[in-house]
Order: structure tokens, then C-alpha cells, then sequence
């Protein structure tokens, strides 16, 4: 494992960045899956203006989207392709990238089948949540499991859609299993935002617990984690 801390957004991002571009230079078919939520914001707008100035591009890659929601009521707004489209825009959707879509009707089966034919995943880019959830992989989730539909942990709601009512919020997702991500020939983890201090200590320690899925990955043999600085302070 090799941790790489950071201090303040712009660090953070420009250092992930500078690992997914290096990927992308050594291998530029690589196929790679991109999170969504509030870790990669910053990592996305770095990579949005690389594309601009024409020194980055995803036209030969292979994308898998991580995860997305099963019955979000306003699909596709404020789902995960909506926000894939607001950040990255045209760094994946133009004539050249492919781009496998997870959306409500999935299947699974078809979904395991598609990484299969792209030879499994070079670059698993993760983030994590503050349960320690990896894509929606909650805790408890079978880490031999591949894509697969999942019931969502309260918490995980109730931090993603904190001024939605109840009713209107989403209960399951369809995630890329822990199986696919563990086997992924390398994986970048994103730790940032509020309230994952627990999570980063276990990370940083390399301690492996059943319940927290991100430390599922701990000892995968090329994984980066790259982490706010200030997650390894007391909250």
C-alpha cells in the first residue's frame, strides 16, 4: 500500500490526478471504473481542464461507472450518470470513449460479463464513504460478491440526500462487487470529507475489519490511497 497524504483540496486533487494521468499515458485503452459523490469533484475538474488544454484524453479507455441507484425517484436526475455528465462532460461522453452504464433496468450478470470482455478492470478508482463503504458496497456485503443489487445502510442515505424527505430518498443501488474491485490490476482509493476519521485510521494503519469494506482492498498488491491530511487528526 502506499498512502499519500495531502494537505488542502487543490493538493488533493492535483495528486490524484497526476495518478490517473500516469495511468492513462502508460496504458491509454486501460479500462477503469470513476466514482461519483464528493471525493472526486476535485480530482474531475483538474482531469476537465487537462482535456481542455488537450494534454489529457479517455478516447481510447474503457469506462465502468461504479455504482448508481436503483429507485431514485427523479431518475436520471440527481443520479450517478447525471453526475458523470455535469463533471466530466465530454473527458468520456464524445464518439470515442466507451462507456459501460449502469442505470435501474441493469443486469448484473451482463454487467460481470462486460468487465470480462474487457480483460477485468486496470484501474479501479474509488472513493469511500463514511461507513466505509467501497462503490455501494455497504458493511456486511460479501466481499466475494460481483455486481450485484444491494439494500442501502441508513447512514449512506441520509448522507447523501440530507434535505430530501424520506419518501422521495432511494433504498437500493446496483454496485460493482468488492470481487471485481479487489481484482482490478490497480486501485486508487480517494479519502476525503467530513466524518470518516474511524475509516482513515483503520487505512492508515492497515488494519483489516470485517465491517468496514474498504479495508477489504488493504492488501491488494498495487493500491495508492491518497488522503486528506487532516482525516489523521482528531476531529
Amino acid at each position: 500500500m502506499k498512502l499519500i497524504t495531502t494537505e488542502g483540496s487543490d493538493d488533493f486533487a492535483s495528486s490524484a490526478s497526476r495518478i490517473v494521468q500516469l495511468a492513462v499515458r502508460e496504458n491509454p485503452s486501460l479500462s477503469l471504473t470513476l466514482p461519483t459523490g464528493s471525493s472526486p469533484v476535485g480530482l474531475y475538474d483538474v482531469l476537465g481542464k487537462a482535456h481542455r488544454a488537450g494534454s489529457f484524453n479517455l478516447e481510447r479507455a474503457r469506462v465502468f461507472m461504479l455504482d448508481e441507484y436503483c429507485d431514485l425517484p427523479s431518475y436520471p436526475v440527481g443520479s450517478f450518470i447525471d453526475f458523470l455528465e455535469r463533471h466530466l462532460g465530454e473527458v468520456i461522453f464524445n464518439d470515442a470513449t466507451e462507456v459501460q452504464r449502469l442505470s435501474p433496468s441493469s443486469d448484473p450478470l451482463s454487467y460481470d460479463e462486460a468487465i470480462e470482455r474487457a480483460g477485468g478492470i486496470d484501474l479501479a478508482i474509488v472513493g469511500v464513504g463514511r461507513n466505509g463503504h467501497l462503490g455501494f458496497n455497504e458493511p456486511g456485503d460479501d466481499p466475494r460478491a460481483r455486481t450485484h443489487v444491494v439494500t442501502l445502510a441508513s447512514d449512506t442515505v441520509a448522507a447523501n440526500f440530507p434535505d430530501v424527505p424520506p419518501s422521495q430518498r432511494p433504498t437500493r443501488a446496483i454496485t460493482i462487487g468488492l470481487a471485481d474491485l479487489r481484482a482490478a490490476r490497480s486501485v486508487l482509493m480517494l479519502v476525503t470529507g467530513a466524518n470518516k476519521h474511524g475509516v482513515a485510521d483503520l487505512l492508515a494503519a492497515g488494519i483489516v475489519d470485517p465491517m468496514v469494506p474498504a479495508t477489504h482492498v488493504l492488501d491488494h498488491d498495487d493500491l495508492t490511497i491518497v488522503m486528506a491530511g487532516e482525516l489523521l487528526r482528531e476531529p
